[in-house]
């Protein structure tokens, strides 16, 4: 880890001197953002037959608003940067407790490929959630799939104090990502490190990807991992993946395989459904408990749709249908995380929920 921390530092260090001396004074700055709200029931959220209605945020596509600009520095070097922030439609909150919560960096990129610092994606999130059947660019949606068992295979996906190389050959994208640990006496402690790559060729994309969270105080070590697949035939396009993580202390490990097709049936209206299994064992607990209670295995069954219709470029309507069926310790976890107190005295449950909402670009 203390190899890998100075190779980061080095090649910060270096690479600006390695860069020409002449600038152009060409730049530009561009604001952008997703507002994206819904109405959604949610039936039995807390296993216990208690229904729920609301006006969920960030229906489909997390609601935003960010500058991003370049400036030439000439021999094909540019300066870039990024500044995005996160926030509530239903109540105007900023989100994740800071002005540029979701992303907050600045860099230089190239010929050799582009360097940048601060608060950014992993390669884990970056590949990942591509291969999601209901992403389709447009980004998550409030009870996608993927968050069966807590947020957890994307959970710190977000990386703080992080330096990212991105460079792309040809059919085939390379990303590596550090987040120093900043732990006095320590290069390890709270530290973390992935990396992954993503081949598109044709109607073929292919990518896997690892990430890596040592923790600030403790032992327990997270390892999460991604592969995925999609291939596109005409207006379909057909997905397929595997998402896992395992906690070191105490040991436990989840995983969640999924298959789906998007179809875009006009050019306004585009559909696409996915099934998703999850498995969890070992010794798994709660998640958000001051006292964590032991859960054990479980496994859970998921489907769901969505129809999306453009009435613009930048506007459109959209409608979906989830289905979640648990079993064994993943009850526990799945009514921690949507209803907020765990249910551990039942066996099974089913979650069902539909949501229609509108979501604009600018």
């Amino acid at each position: 880890m203390r190899k890998s921390a100075s190779l980061w530092l080095l090649a910060g260090a270096l690479l600006p001197a390695a860069l020409p001396s002449t600038t152009h004074a060409q730049s530009n700055v561009m604001l952008y953002g997703v507002v994206s709200t819904a109405v959604r029931y949610t039936s039995n959220i807390d296993g216990k037959h208690n229904n729920q209605t609301e006006l969920v945020s960030s229906g489909i596509g997390g609601s935003r608003w960010g500058l991003k600009g370049n400036e030439d520095l000439g021999g094909g070097n540019k300066a870039v940067f990024l500044l995005e922030n996160g926030f509530g439609t239903d109540d105007g909150k900023t989100a994740y407790n800071a002005l540029f919560g979701r992303q907050a960096y600045v860099g230089l990129s190239g010929d050799w490929g582009a360097l940048t610092f601060g608060r950014q994606y992993n390669a884990l999130n970056n590949i990942g959630w591509a291969f999601d059947p209901l992403d389709q660019s447009w980004g998550n949606f409030w009870s996608d799939p993927l968050y069966t068992g807590g947020d957890i295979f994307f959970q710190g996906y977000r990386v703080n104090n992080s330096v990212v190389y991105k460079k792309t050959i040809g059919p085939v994208s390379v990303q590596l990502d550090y987040g120093f640990g900043e732990r006095p006496g320590s290069t390890a402690r709270g530290a973390t490190f992935g990396g992954g790559v993503m081949y598109q060729q044709g109607p073929l994309s292919f990518g896997v990807a690892y990430d890596q969270q040592r923790p600030g105080t403790g032992d327990n070590t997270l390892h999460n991992y991604s592969v995925g697949a999609s291939y596109v035939i005409g207006n379909a396009t057909g997905y397929v993946g595997y998402m896992g993580r395992r906690e070191t202390t105490p040991d436990a490990r989840f995983g969640i395989a999924f298959v789906g097709l998007g179809y875009q049936v006009t050019p306004a209206l585009h559909l696409s459904g996915a099934y998703y299994r999850y498995n969890q064992s070992g010794n798994v607990t709660t998640q958000f408990q001051a006292t964590p209670i032991p859960l054990g295995s479980g496994n859970a069954d998921a489907v769901s749709a969505v129809a999306d219709y453009a009435l613009s470029k930048r506007t459109s309507l959209f409608l979906e249908a989830d289905a979640t069926f648990a079993r064994g310790g993943t009850v526990g976890r799945e009514t921690e995380y949507w209803g907020g107190t765990p249910v551990t005295d039942i066996h099974s449950t089913t979650r069902v929920g539909v949501m229609a909402g509108v979501r604009h670009l600018f």
